[in-house]
This record gives C-alpha cells, structure tokens and sequence, in this order.
C-alpha cells in the first residue's frame, strides 16, 4: 500500500488488512533523497543492513526517540521543580551583596502531565537488486499499536512525503547491525577533549541544559572512566562513560527534565536495549535526576560503587 500525503489521521487505509497482519512500514529507492535519508539518520557508508533509531527531526520521530508527555487541563494544577542555570546577587554580609551563578531549583506550577514511553520504532537499510530502501521494525496491527503505527506513518510521510505499507514480509532476514553508538578508543581523555566534544552536542540546546551536561561530564570524568560512547540518530545528546572492570557504564543526556542512569550490564547487553527500555525504572542500579543537588547524589553513589 502506497501513501503519498503529508499525514494521516487514522488508519482508516489499513481498514482492509486483518487483524494482526505484521507490518513493515518503508521507503523505497532512497537515493531519490539523499538529504533527507541524512536528516533521518543514516550516513552515506552505511552499508544494508545498518539499523538505527531515528534522529528526531520532527514531532513524531520525537514521539519514536524520547519520552514525552501529555497535559491533563482537566485535573488541577500541581507543583514541580524546575533546575535553572542563572546569575543572581546573594547576601555576603556587610551590608554587601555577591553575583553568584549556579543551579538553583525552583517551584513552579503547572498542569497535570502524563509520561509516555517513545515508541523506539527502529529502521534499516534493505537493499533489494541494487535499489535500497528504509525499512521499519514488525509491527502488529492491532488496537493497542494504532498510536505506534500512526506515529510511524506520520514519521515518514513528514519527512518525505510518501511511505508504502507492506505486509508481505517473506523475504529473508537481512542480518542487522545496530549502529547507535559511536565508541570511542579505550583510555582516559583529558576533559579539555571531552569537553569540546559535549559542547558539539549540544551547541543548539538551552543554556541550563548545557551547563548541566558539561558539570555532569565533568563529575563523571574525575573518576577515570576507561570507555566513552556517543549516541548517534534517535541516540544523539545522550553520552556513556563505563568502567569496564566493573562492568558499569553511567548514561548521561543533554535533554530537560531527564536524569542520570546507572547500569550494571555488559557493553553488549546495553547496547542492544531500546530507547524504551533504557528509560524503564526497573533495568537500571540507579537514576539520578538532573537538580541542583545531583553532584552530591551522584558522588555519594559512585564512592559505595567505584571506590
């Protein structure tokens, strides 16, 4: 099934598919669009079979690569905390006053809002007698995926302007490698280097969440860690420091309102999880969330751990 608009708002096209038919969600002959395969996330020598999550490049490859969030108008206003990076004047005494910039938390109200897990809906590229294509992961069609499917067919078609839909998977397994991280050698870095790299990641964010990326980096780094990996696509603005011995590796994110996580996995269990289950409560040893107080919650920590 061919789509070629801008989006859709229900699934009425697959009204003709049985329930439960497994769908893969695609684009065909991508070098029709070379920009925009590199805006989704793939690079020019990605090889077939080269599978990542998609970087986020409009709302919903948002929705397929964070958490997000709706709000609630119907329930009352509640508090929460909000951390700002800014410069304030504070009592020095003598009648003086000091300029003093740090994080500070600060209470604020808002409406009720739901977290939801992305969807982590992830790609490949299939190459079929010379012609490639993007081809999504097996999606059931059914009642509990028809937010998934939607966000995904919307995904595509705001970038390219067109999708096909097929439910004639028949063809062999393509073998998939997983090309969300970028791993770096193995050995210490000064944070001279690694500072620069942070403040290539996120040159376009907010300055709070680039100051609170480059105080964690830093803070994680005192402690040696002997491996770094970069999030690359839906991965991007998220970095990995790990103590290989110790089989912990600390995930740190440039993103508002995230948090620290720390996981005591092999490199190769962790590399495979989802963005979904990466953010899931129950897989992580801990989560830090990013506050003014995260220093000493996260020194405390790595001290029981590392030292």
């Amino acid at each position: 099934m061919f789509l070629k608009q801008t989006r859709i708002n229900s699934l009425s096209h697959l009204a003709s598919l049985p329930p439960e038919a497994k769908l893969k969600i695609c684009i065909h002959d991508v070098s029709r669009f070379p920009d925009k395969v590199n805006k989704f996330g793939f690079k020019q020598e990605d090889d077939s079979g080269s599978t990542i999550l998609p970087a986020a490049f409009n709302r919903y490859s948002f929705r397929n690569a964070e958490q997000y969030a709706t709000i609630d108008k119907s329930l009352p206003k509640e508090k929460y905390t909000q951390t700002l990076y800014w410069t304030r004047h504070e009592w020095a005494g003598r009648d003086e006053t000091r300029e003093v910039t740090d994080f500070t938390d600060i209470v604020r109200e808002r409406y009720h809002r739901d977290y939801h897990a992305p969807f982590s809906v992830s790609f490949s590229l299939v190459t079929k007698e010379q012609i490639k294509s993007i081809v999504s992961d097996e999606i059931v069609l059914s009642h509990n995926n028809t937010e998934k499917i939607m966000n995904t067919i919307n995904m595509l078609l705001g970038l390219f302007g067109e999708c096909t839909i097929e439910t004639d998977n028949s063809d062999p397994n393509t073998h998939t490698i997983r090309l969300d991280w970028d791993i770096l050698p193995k050995g210490n870095y000064p944070w001279e280097t690694i500072k620069r790299e942070i403040e290539d990641i996120c040159r376009n964010s907010r300055r709070t969440q680039q100051q609170m990326m480059l105080r964690n980096c830093d803070v994680i780094n005192e402690f040696k860690p002997d491996f770094r990996a970069y999030g690359r696509s839906g991965f991007r603005g998220y970095v990995i420091f790990g103590f290989t011995t110790k089989n912990l590796y600390i995930l740190e994110s440039i993103l508002p309102n995230n948090a620290t996580y720390v996981f005591e996995n092999q490199w190769e269990e962790l590399s495979k999880l989802t963005k979904a289950e990466i953010l899931n409560q129950d897989l992580q040893k801990a989560r830090i969330i990013h506050k003014a107080n995260w220093v000493a919650e996260f020194n405390k920590l790595m001290k029981e751990t590392v030292e």
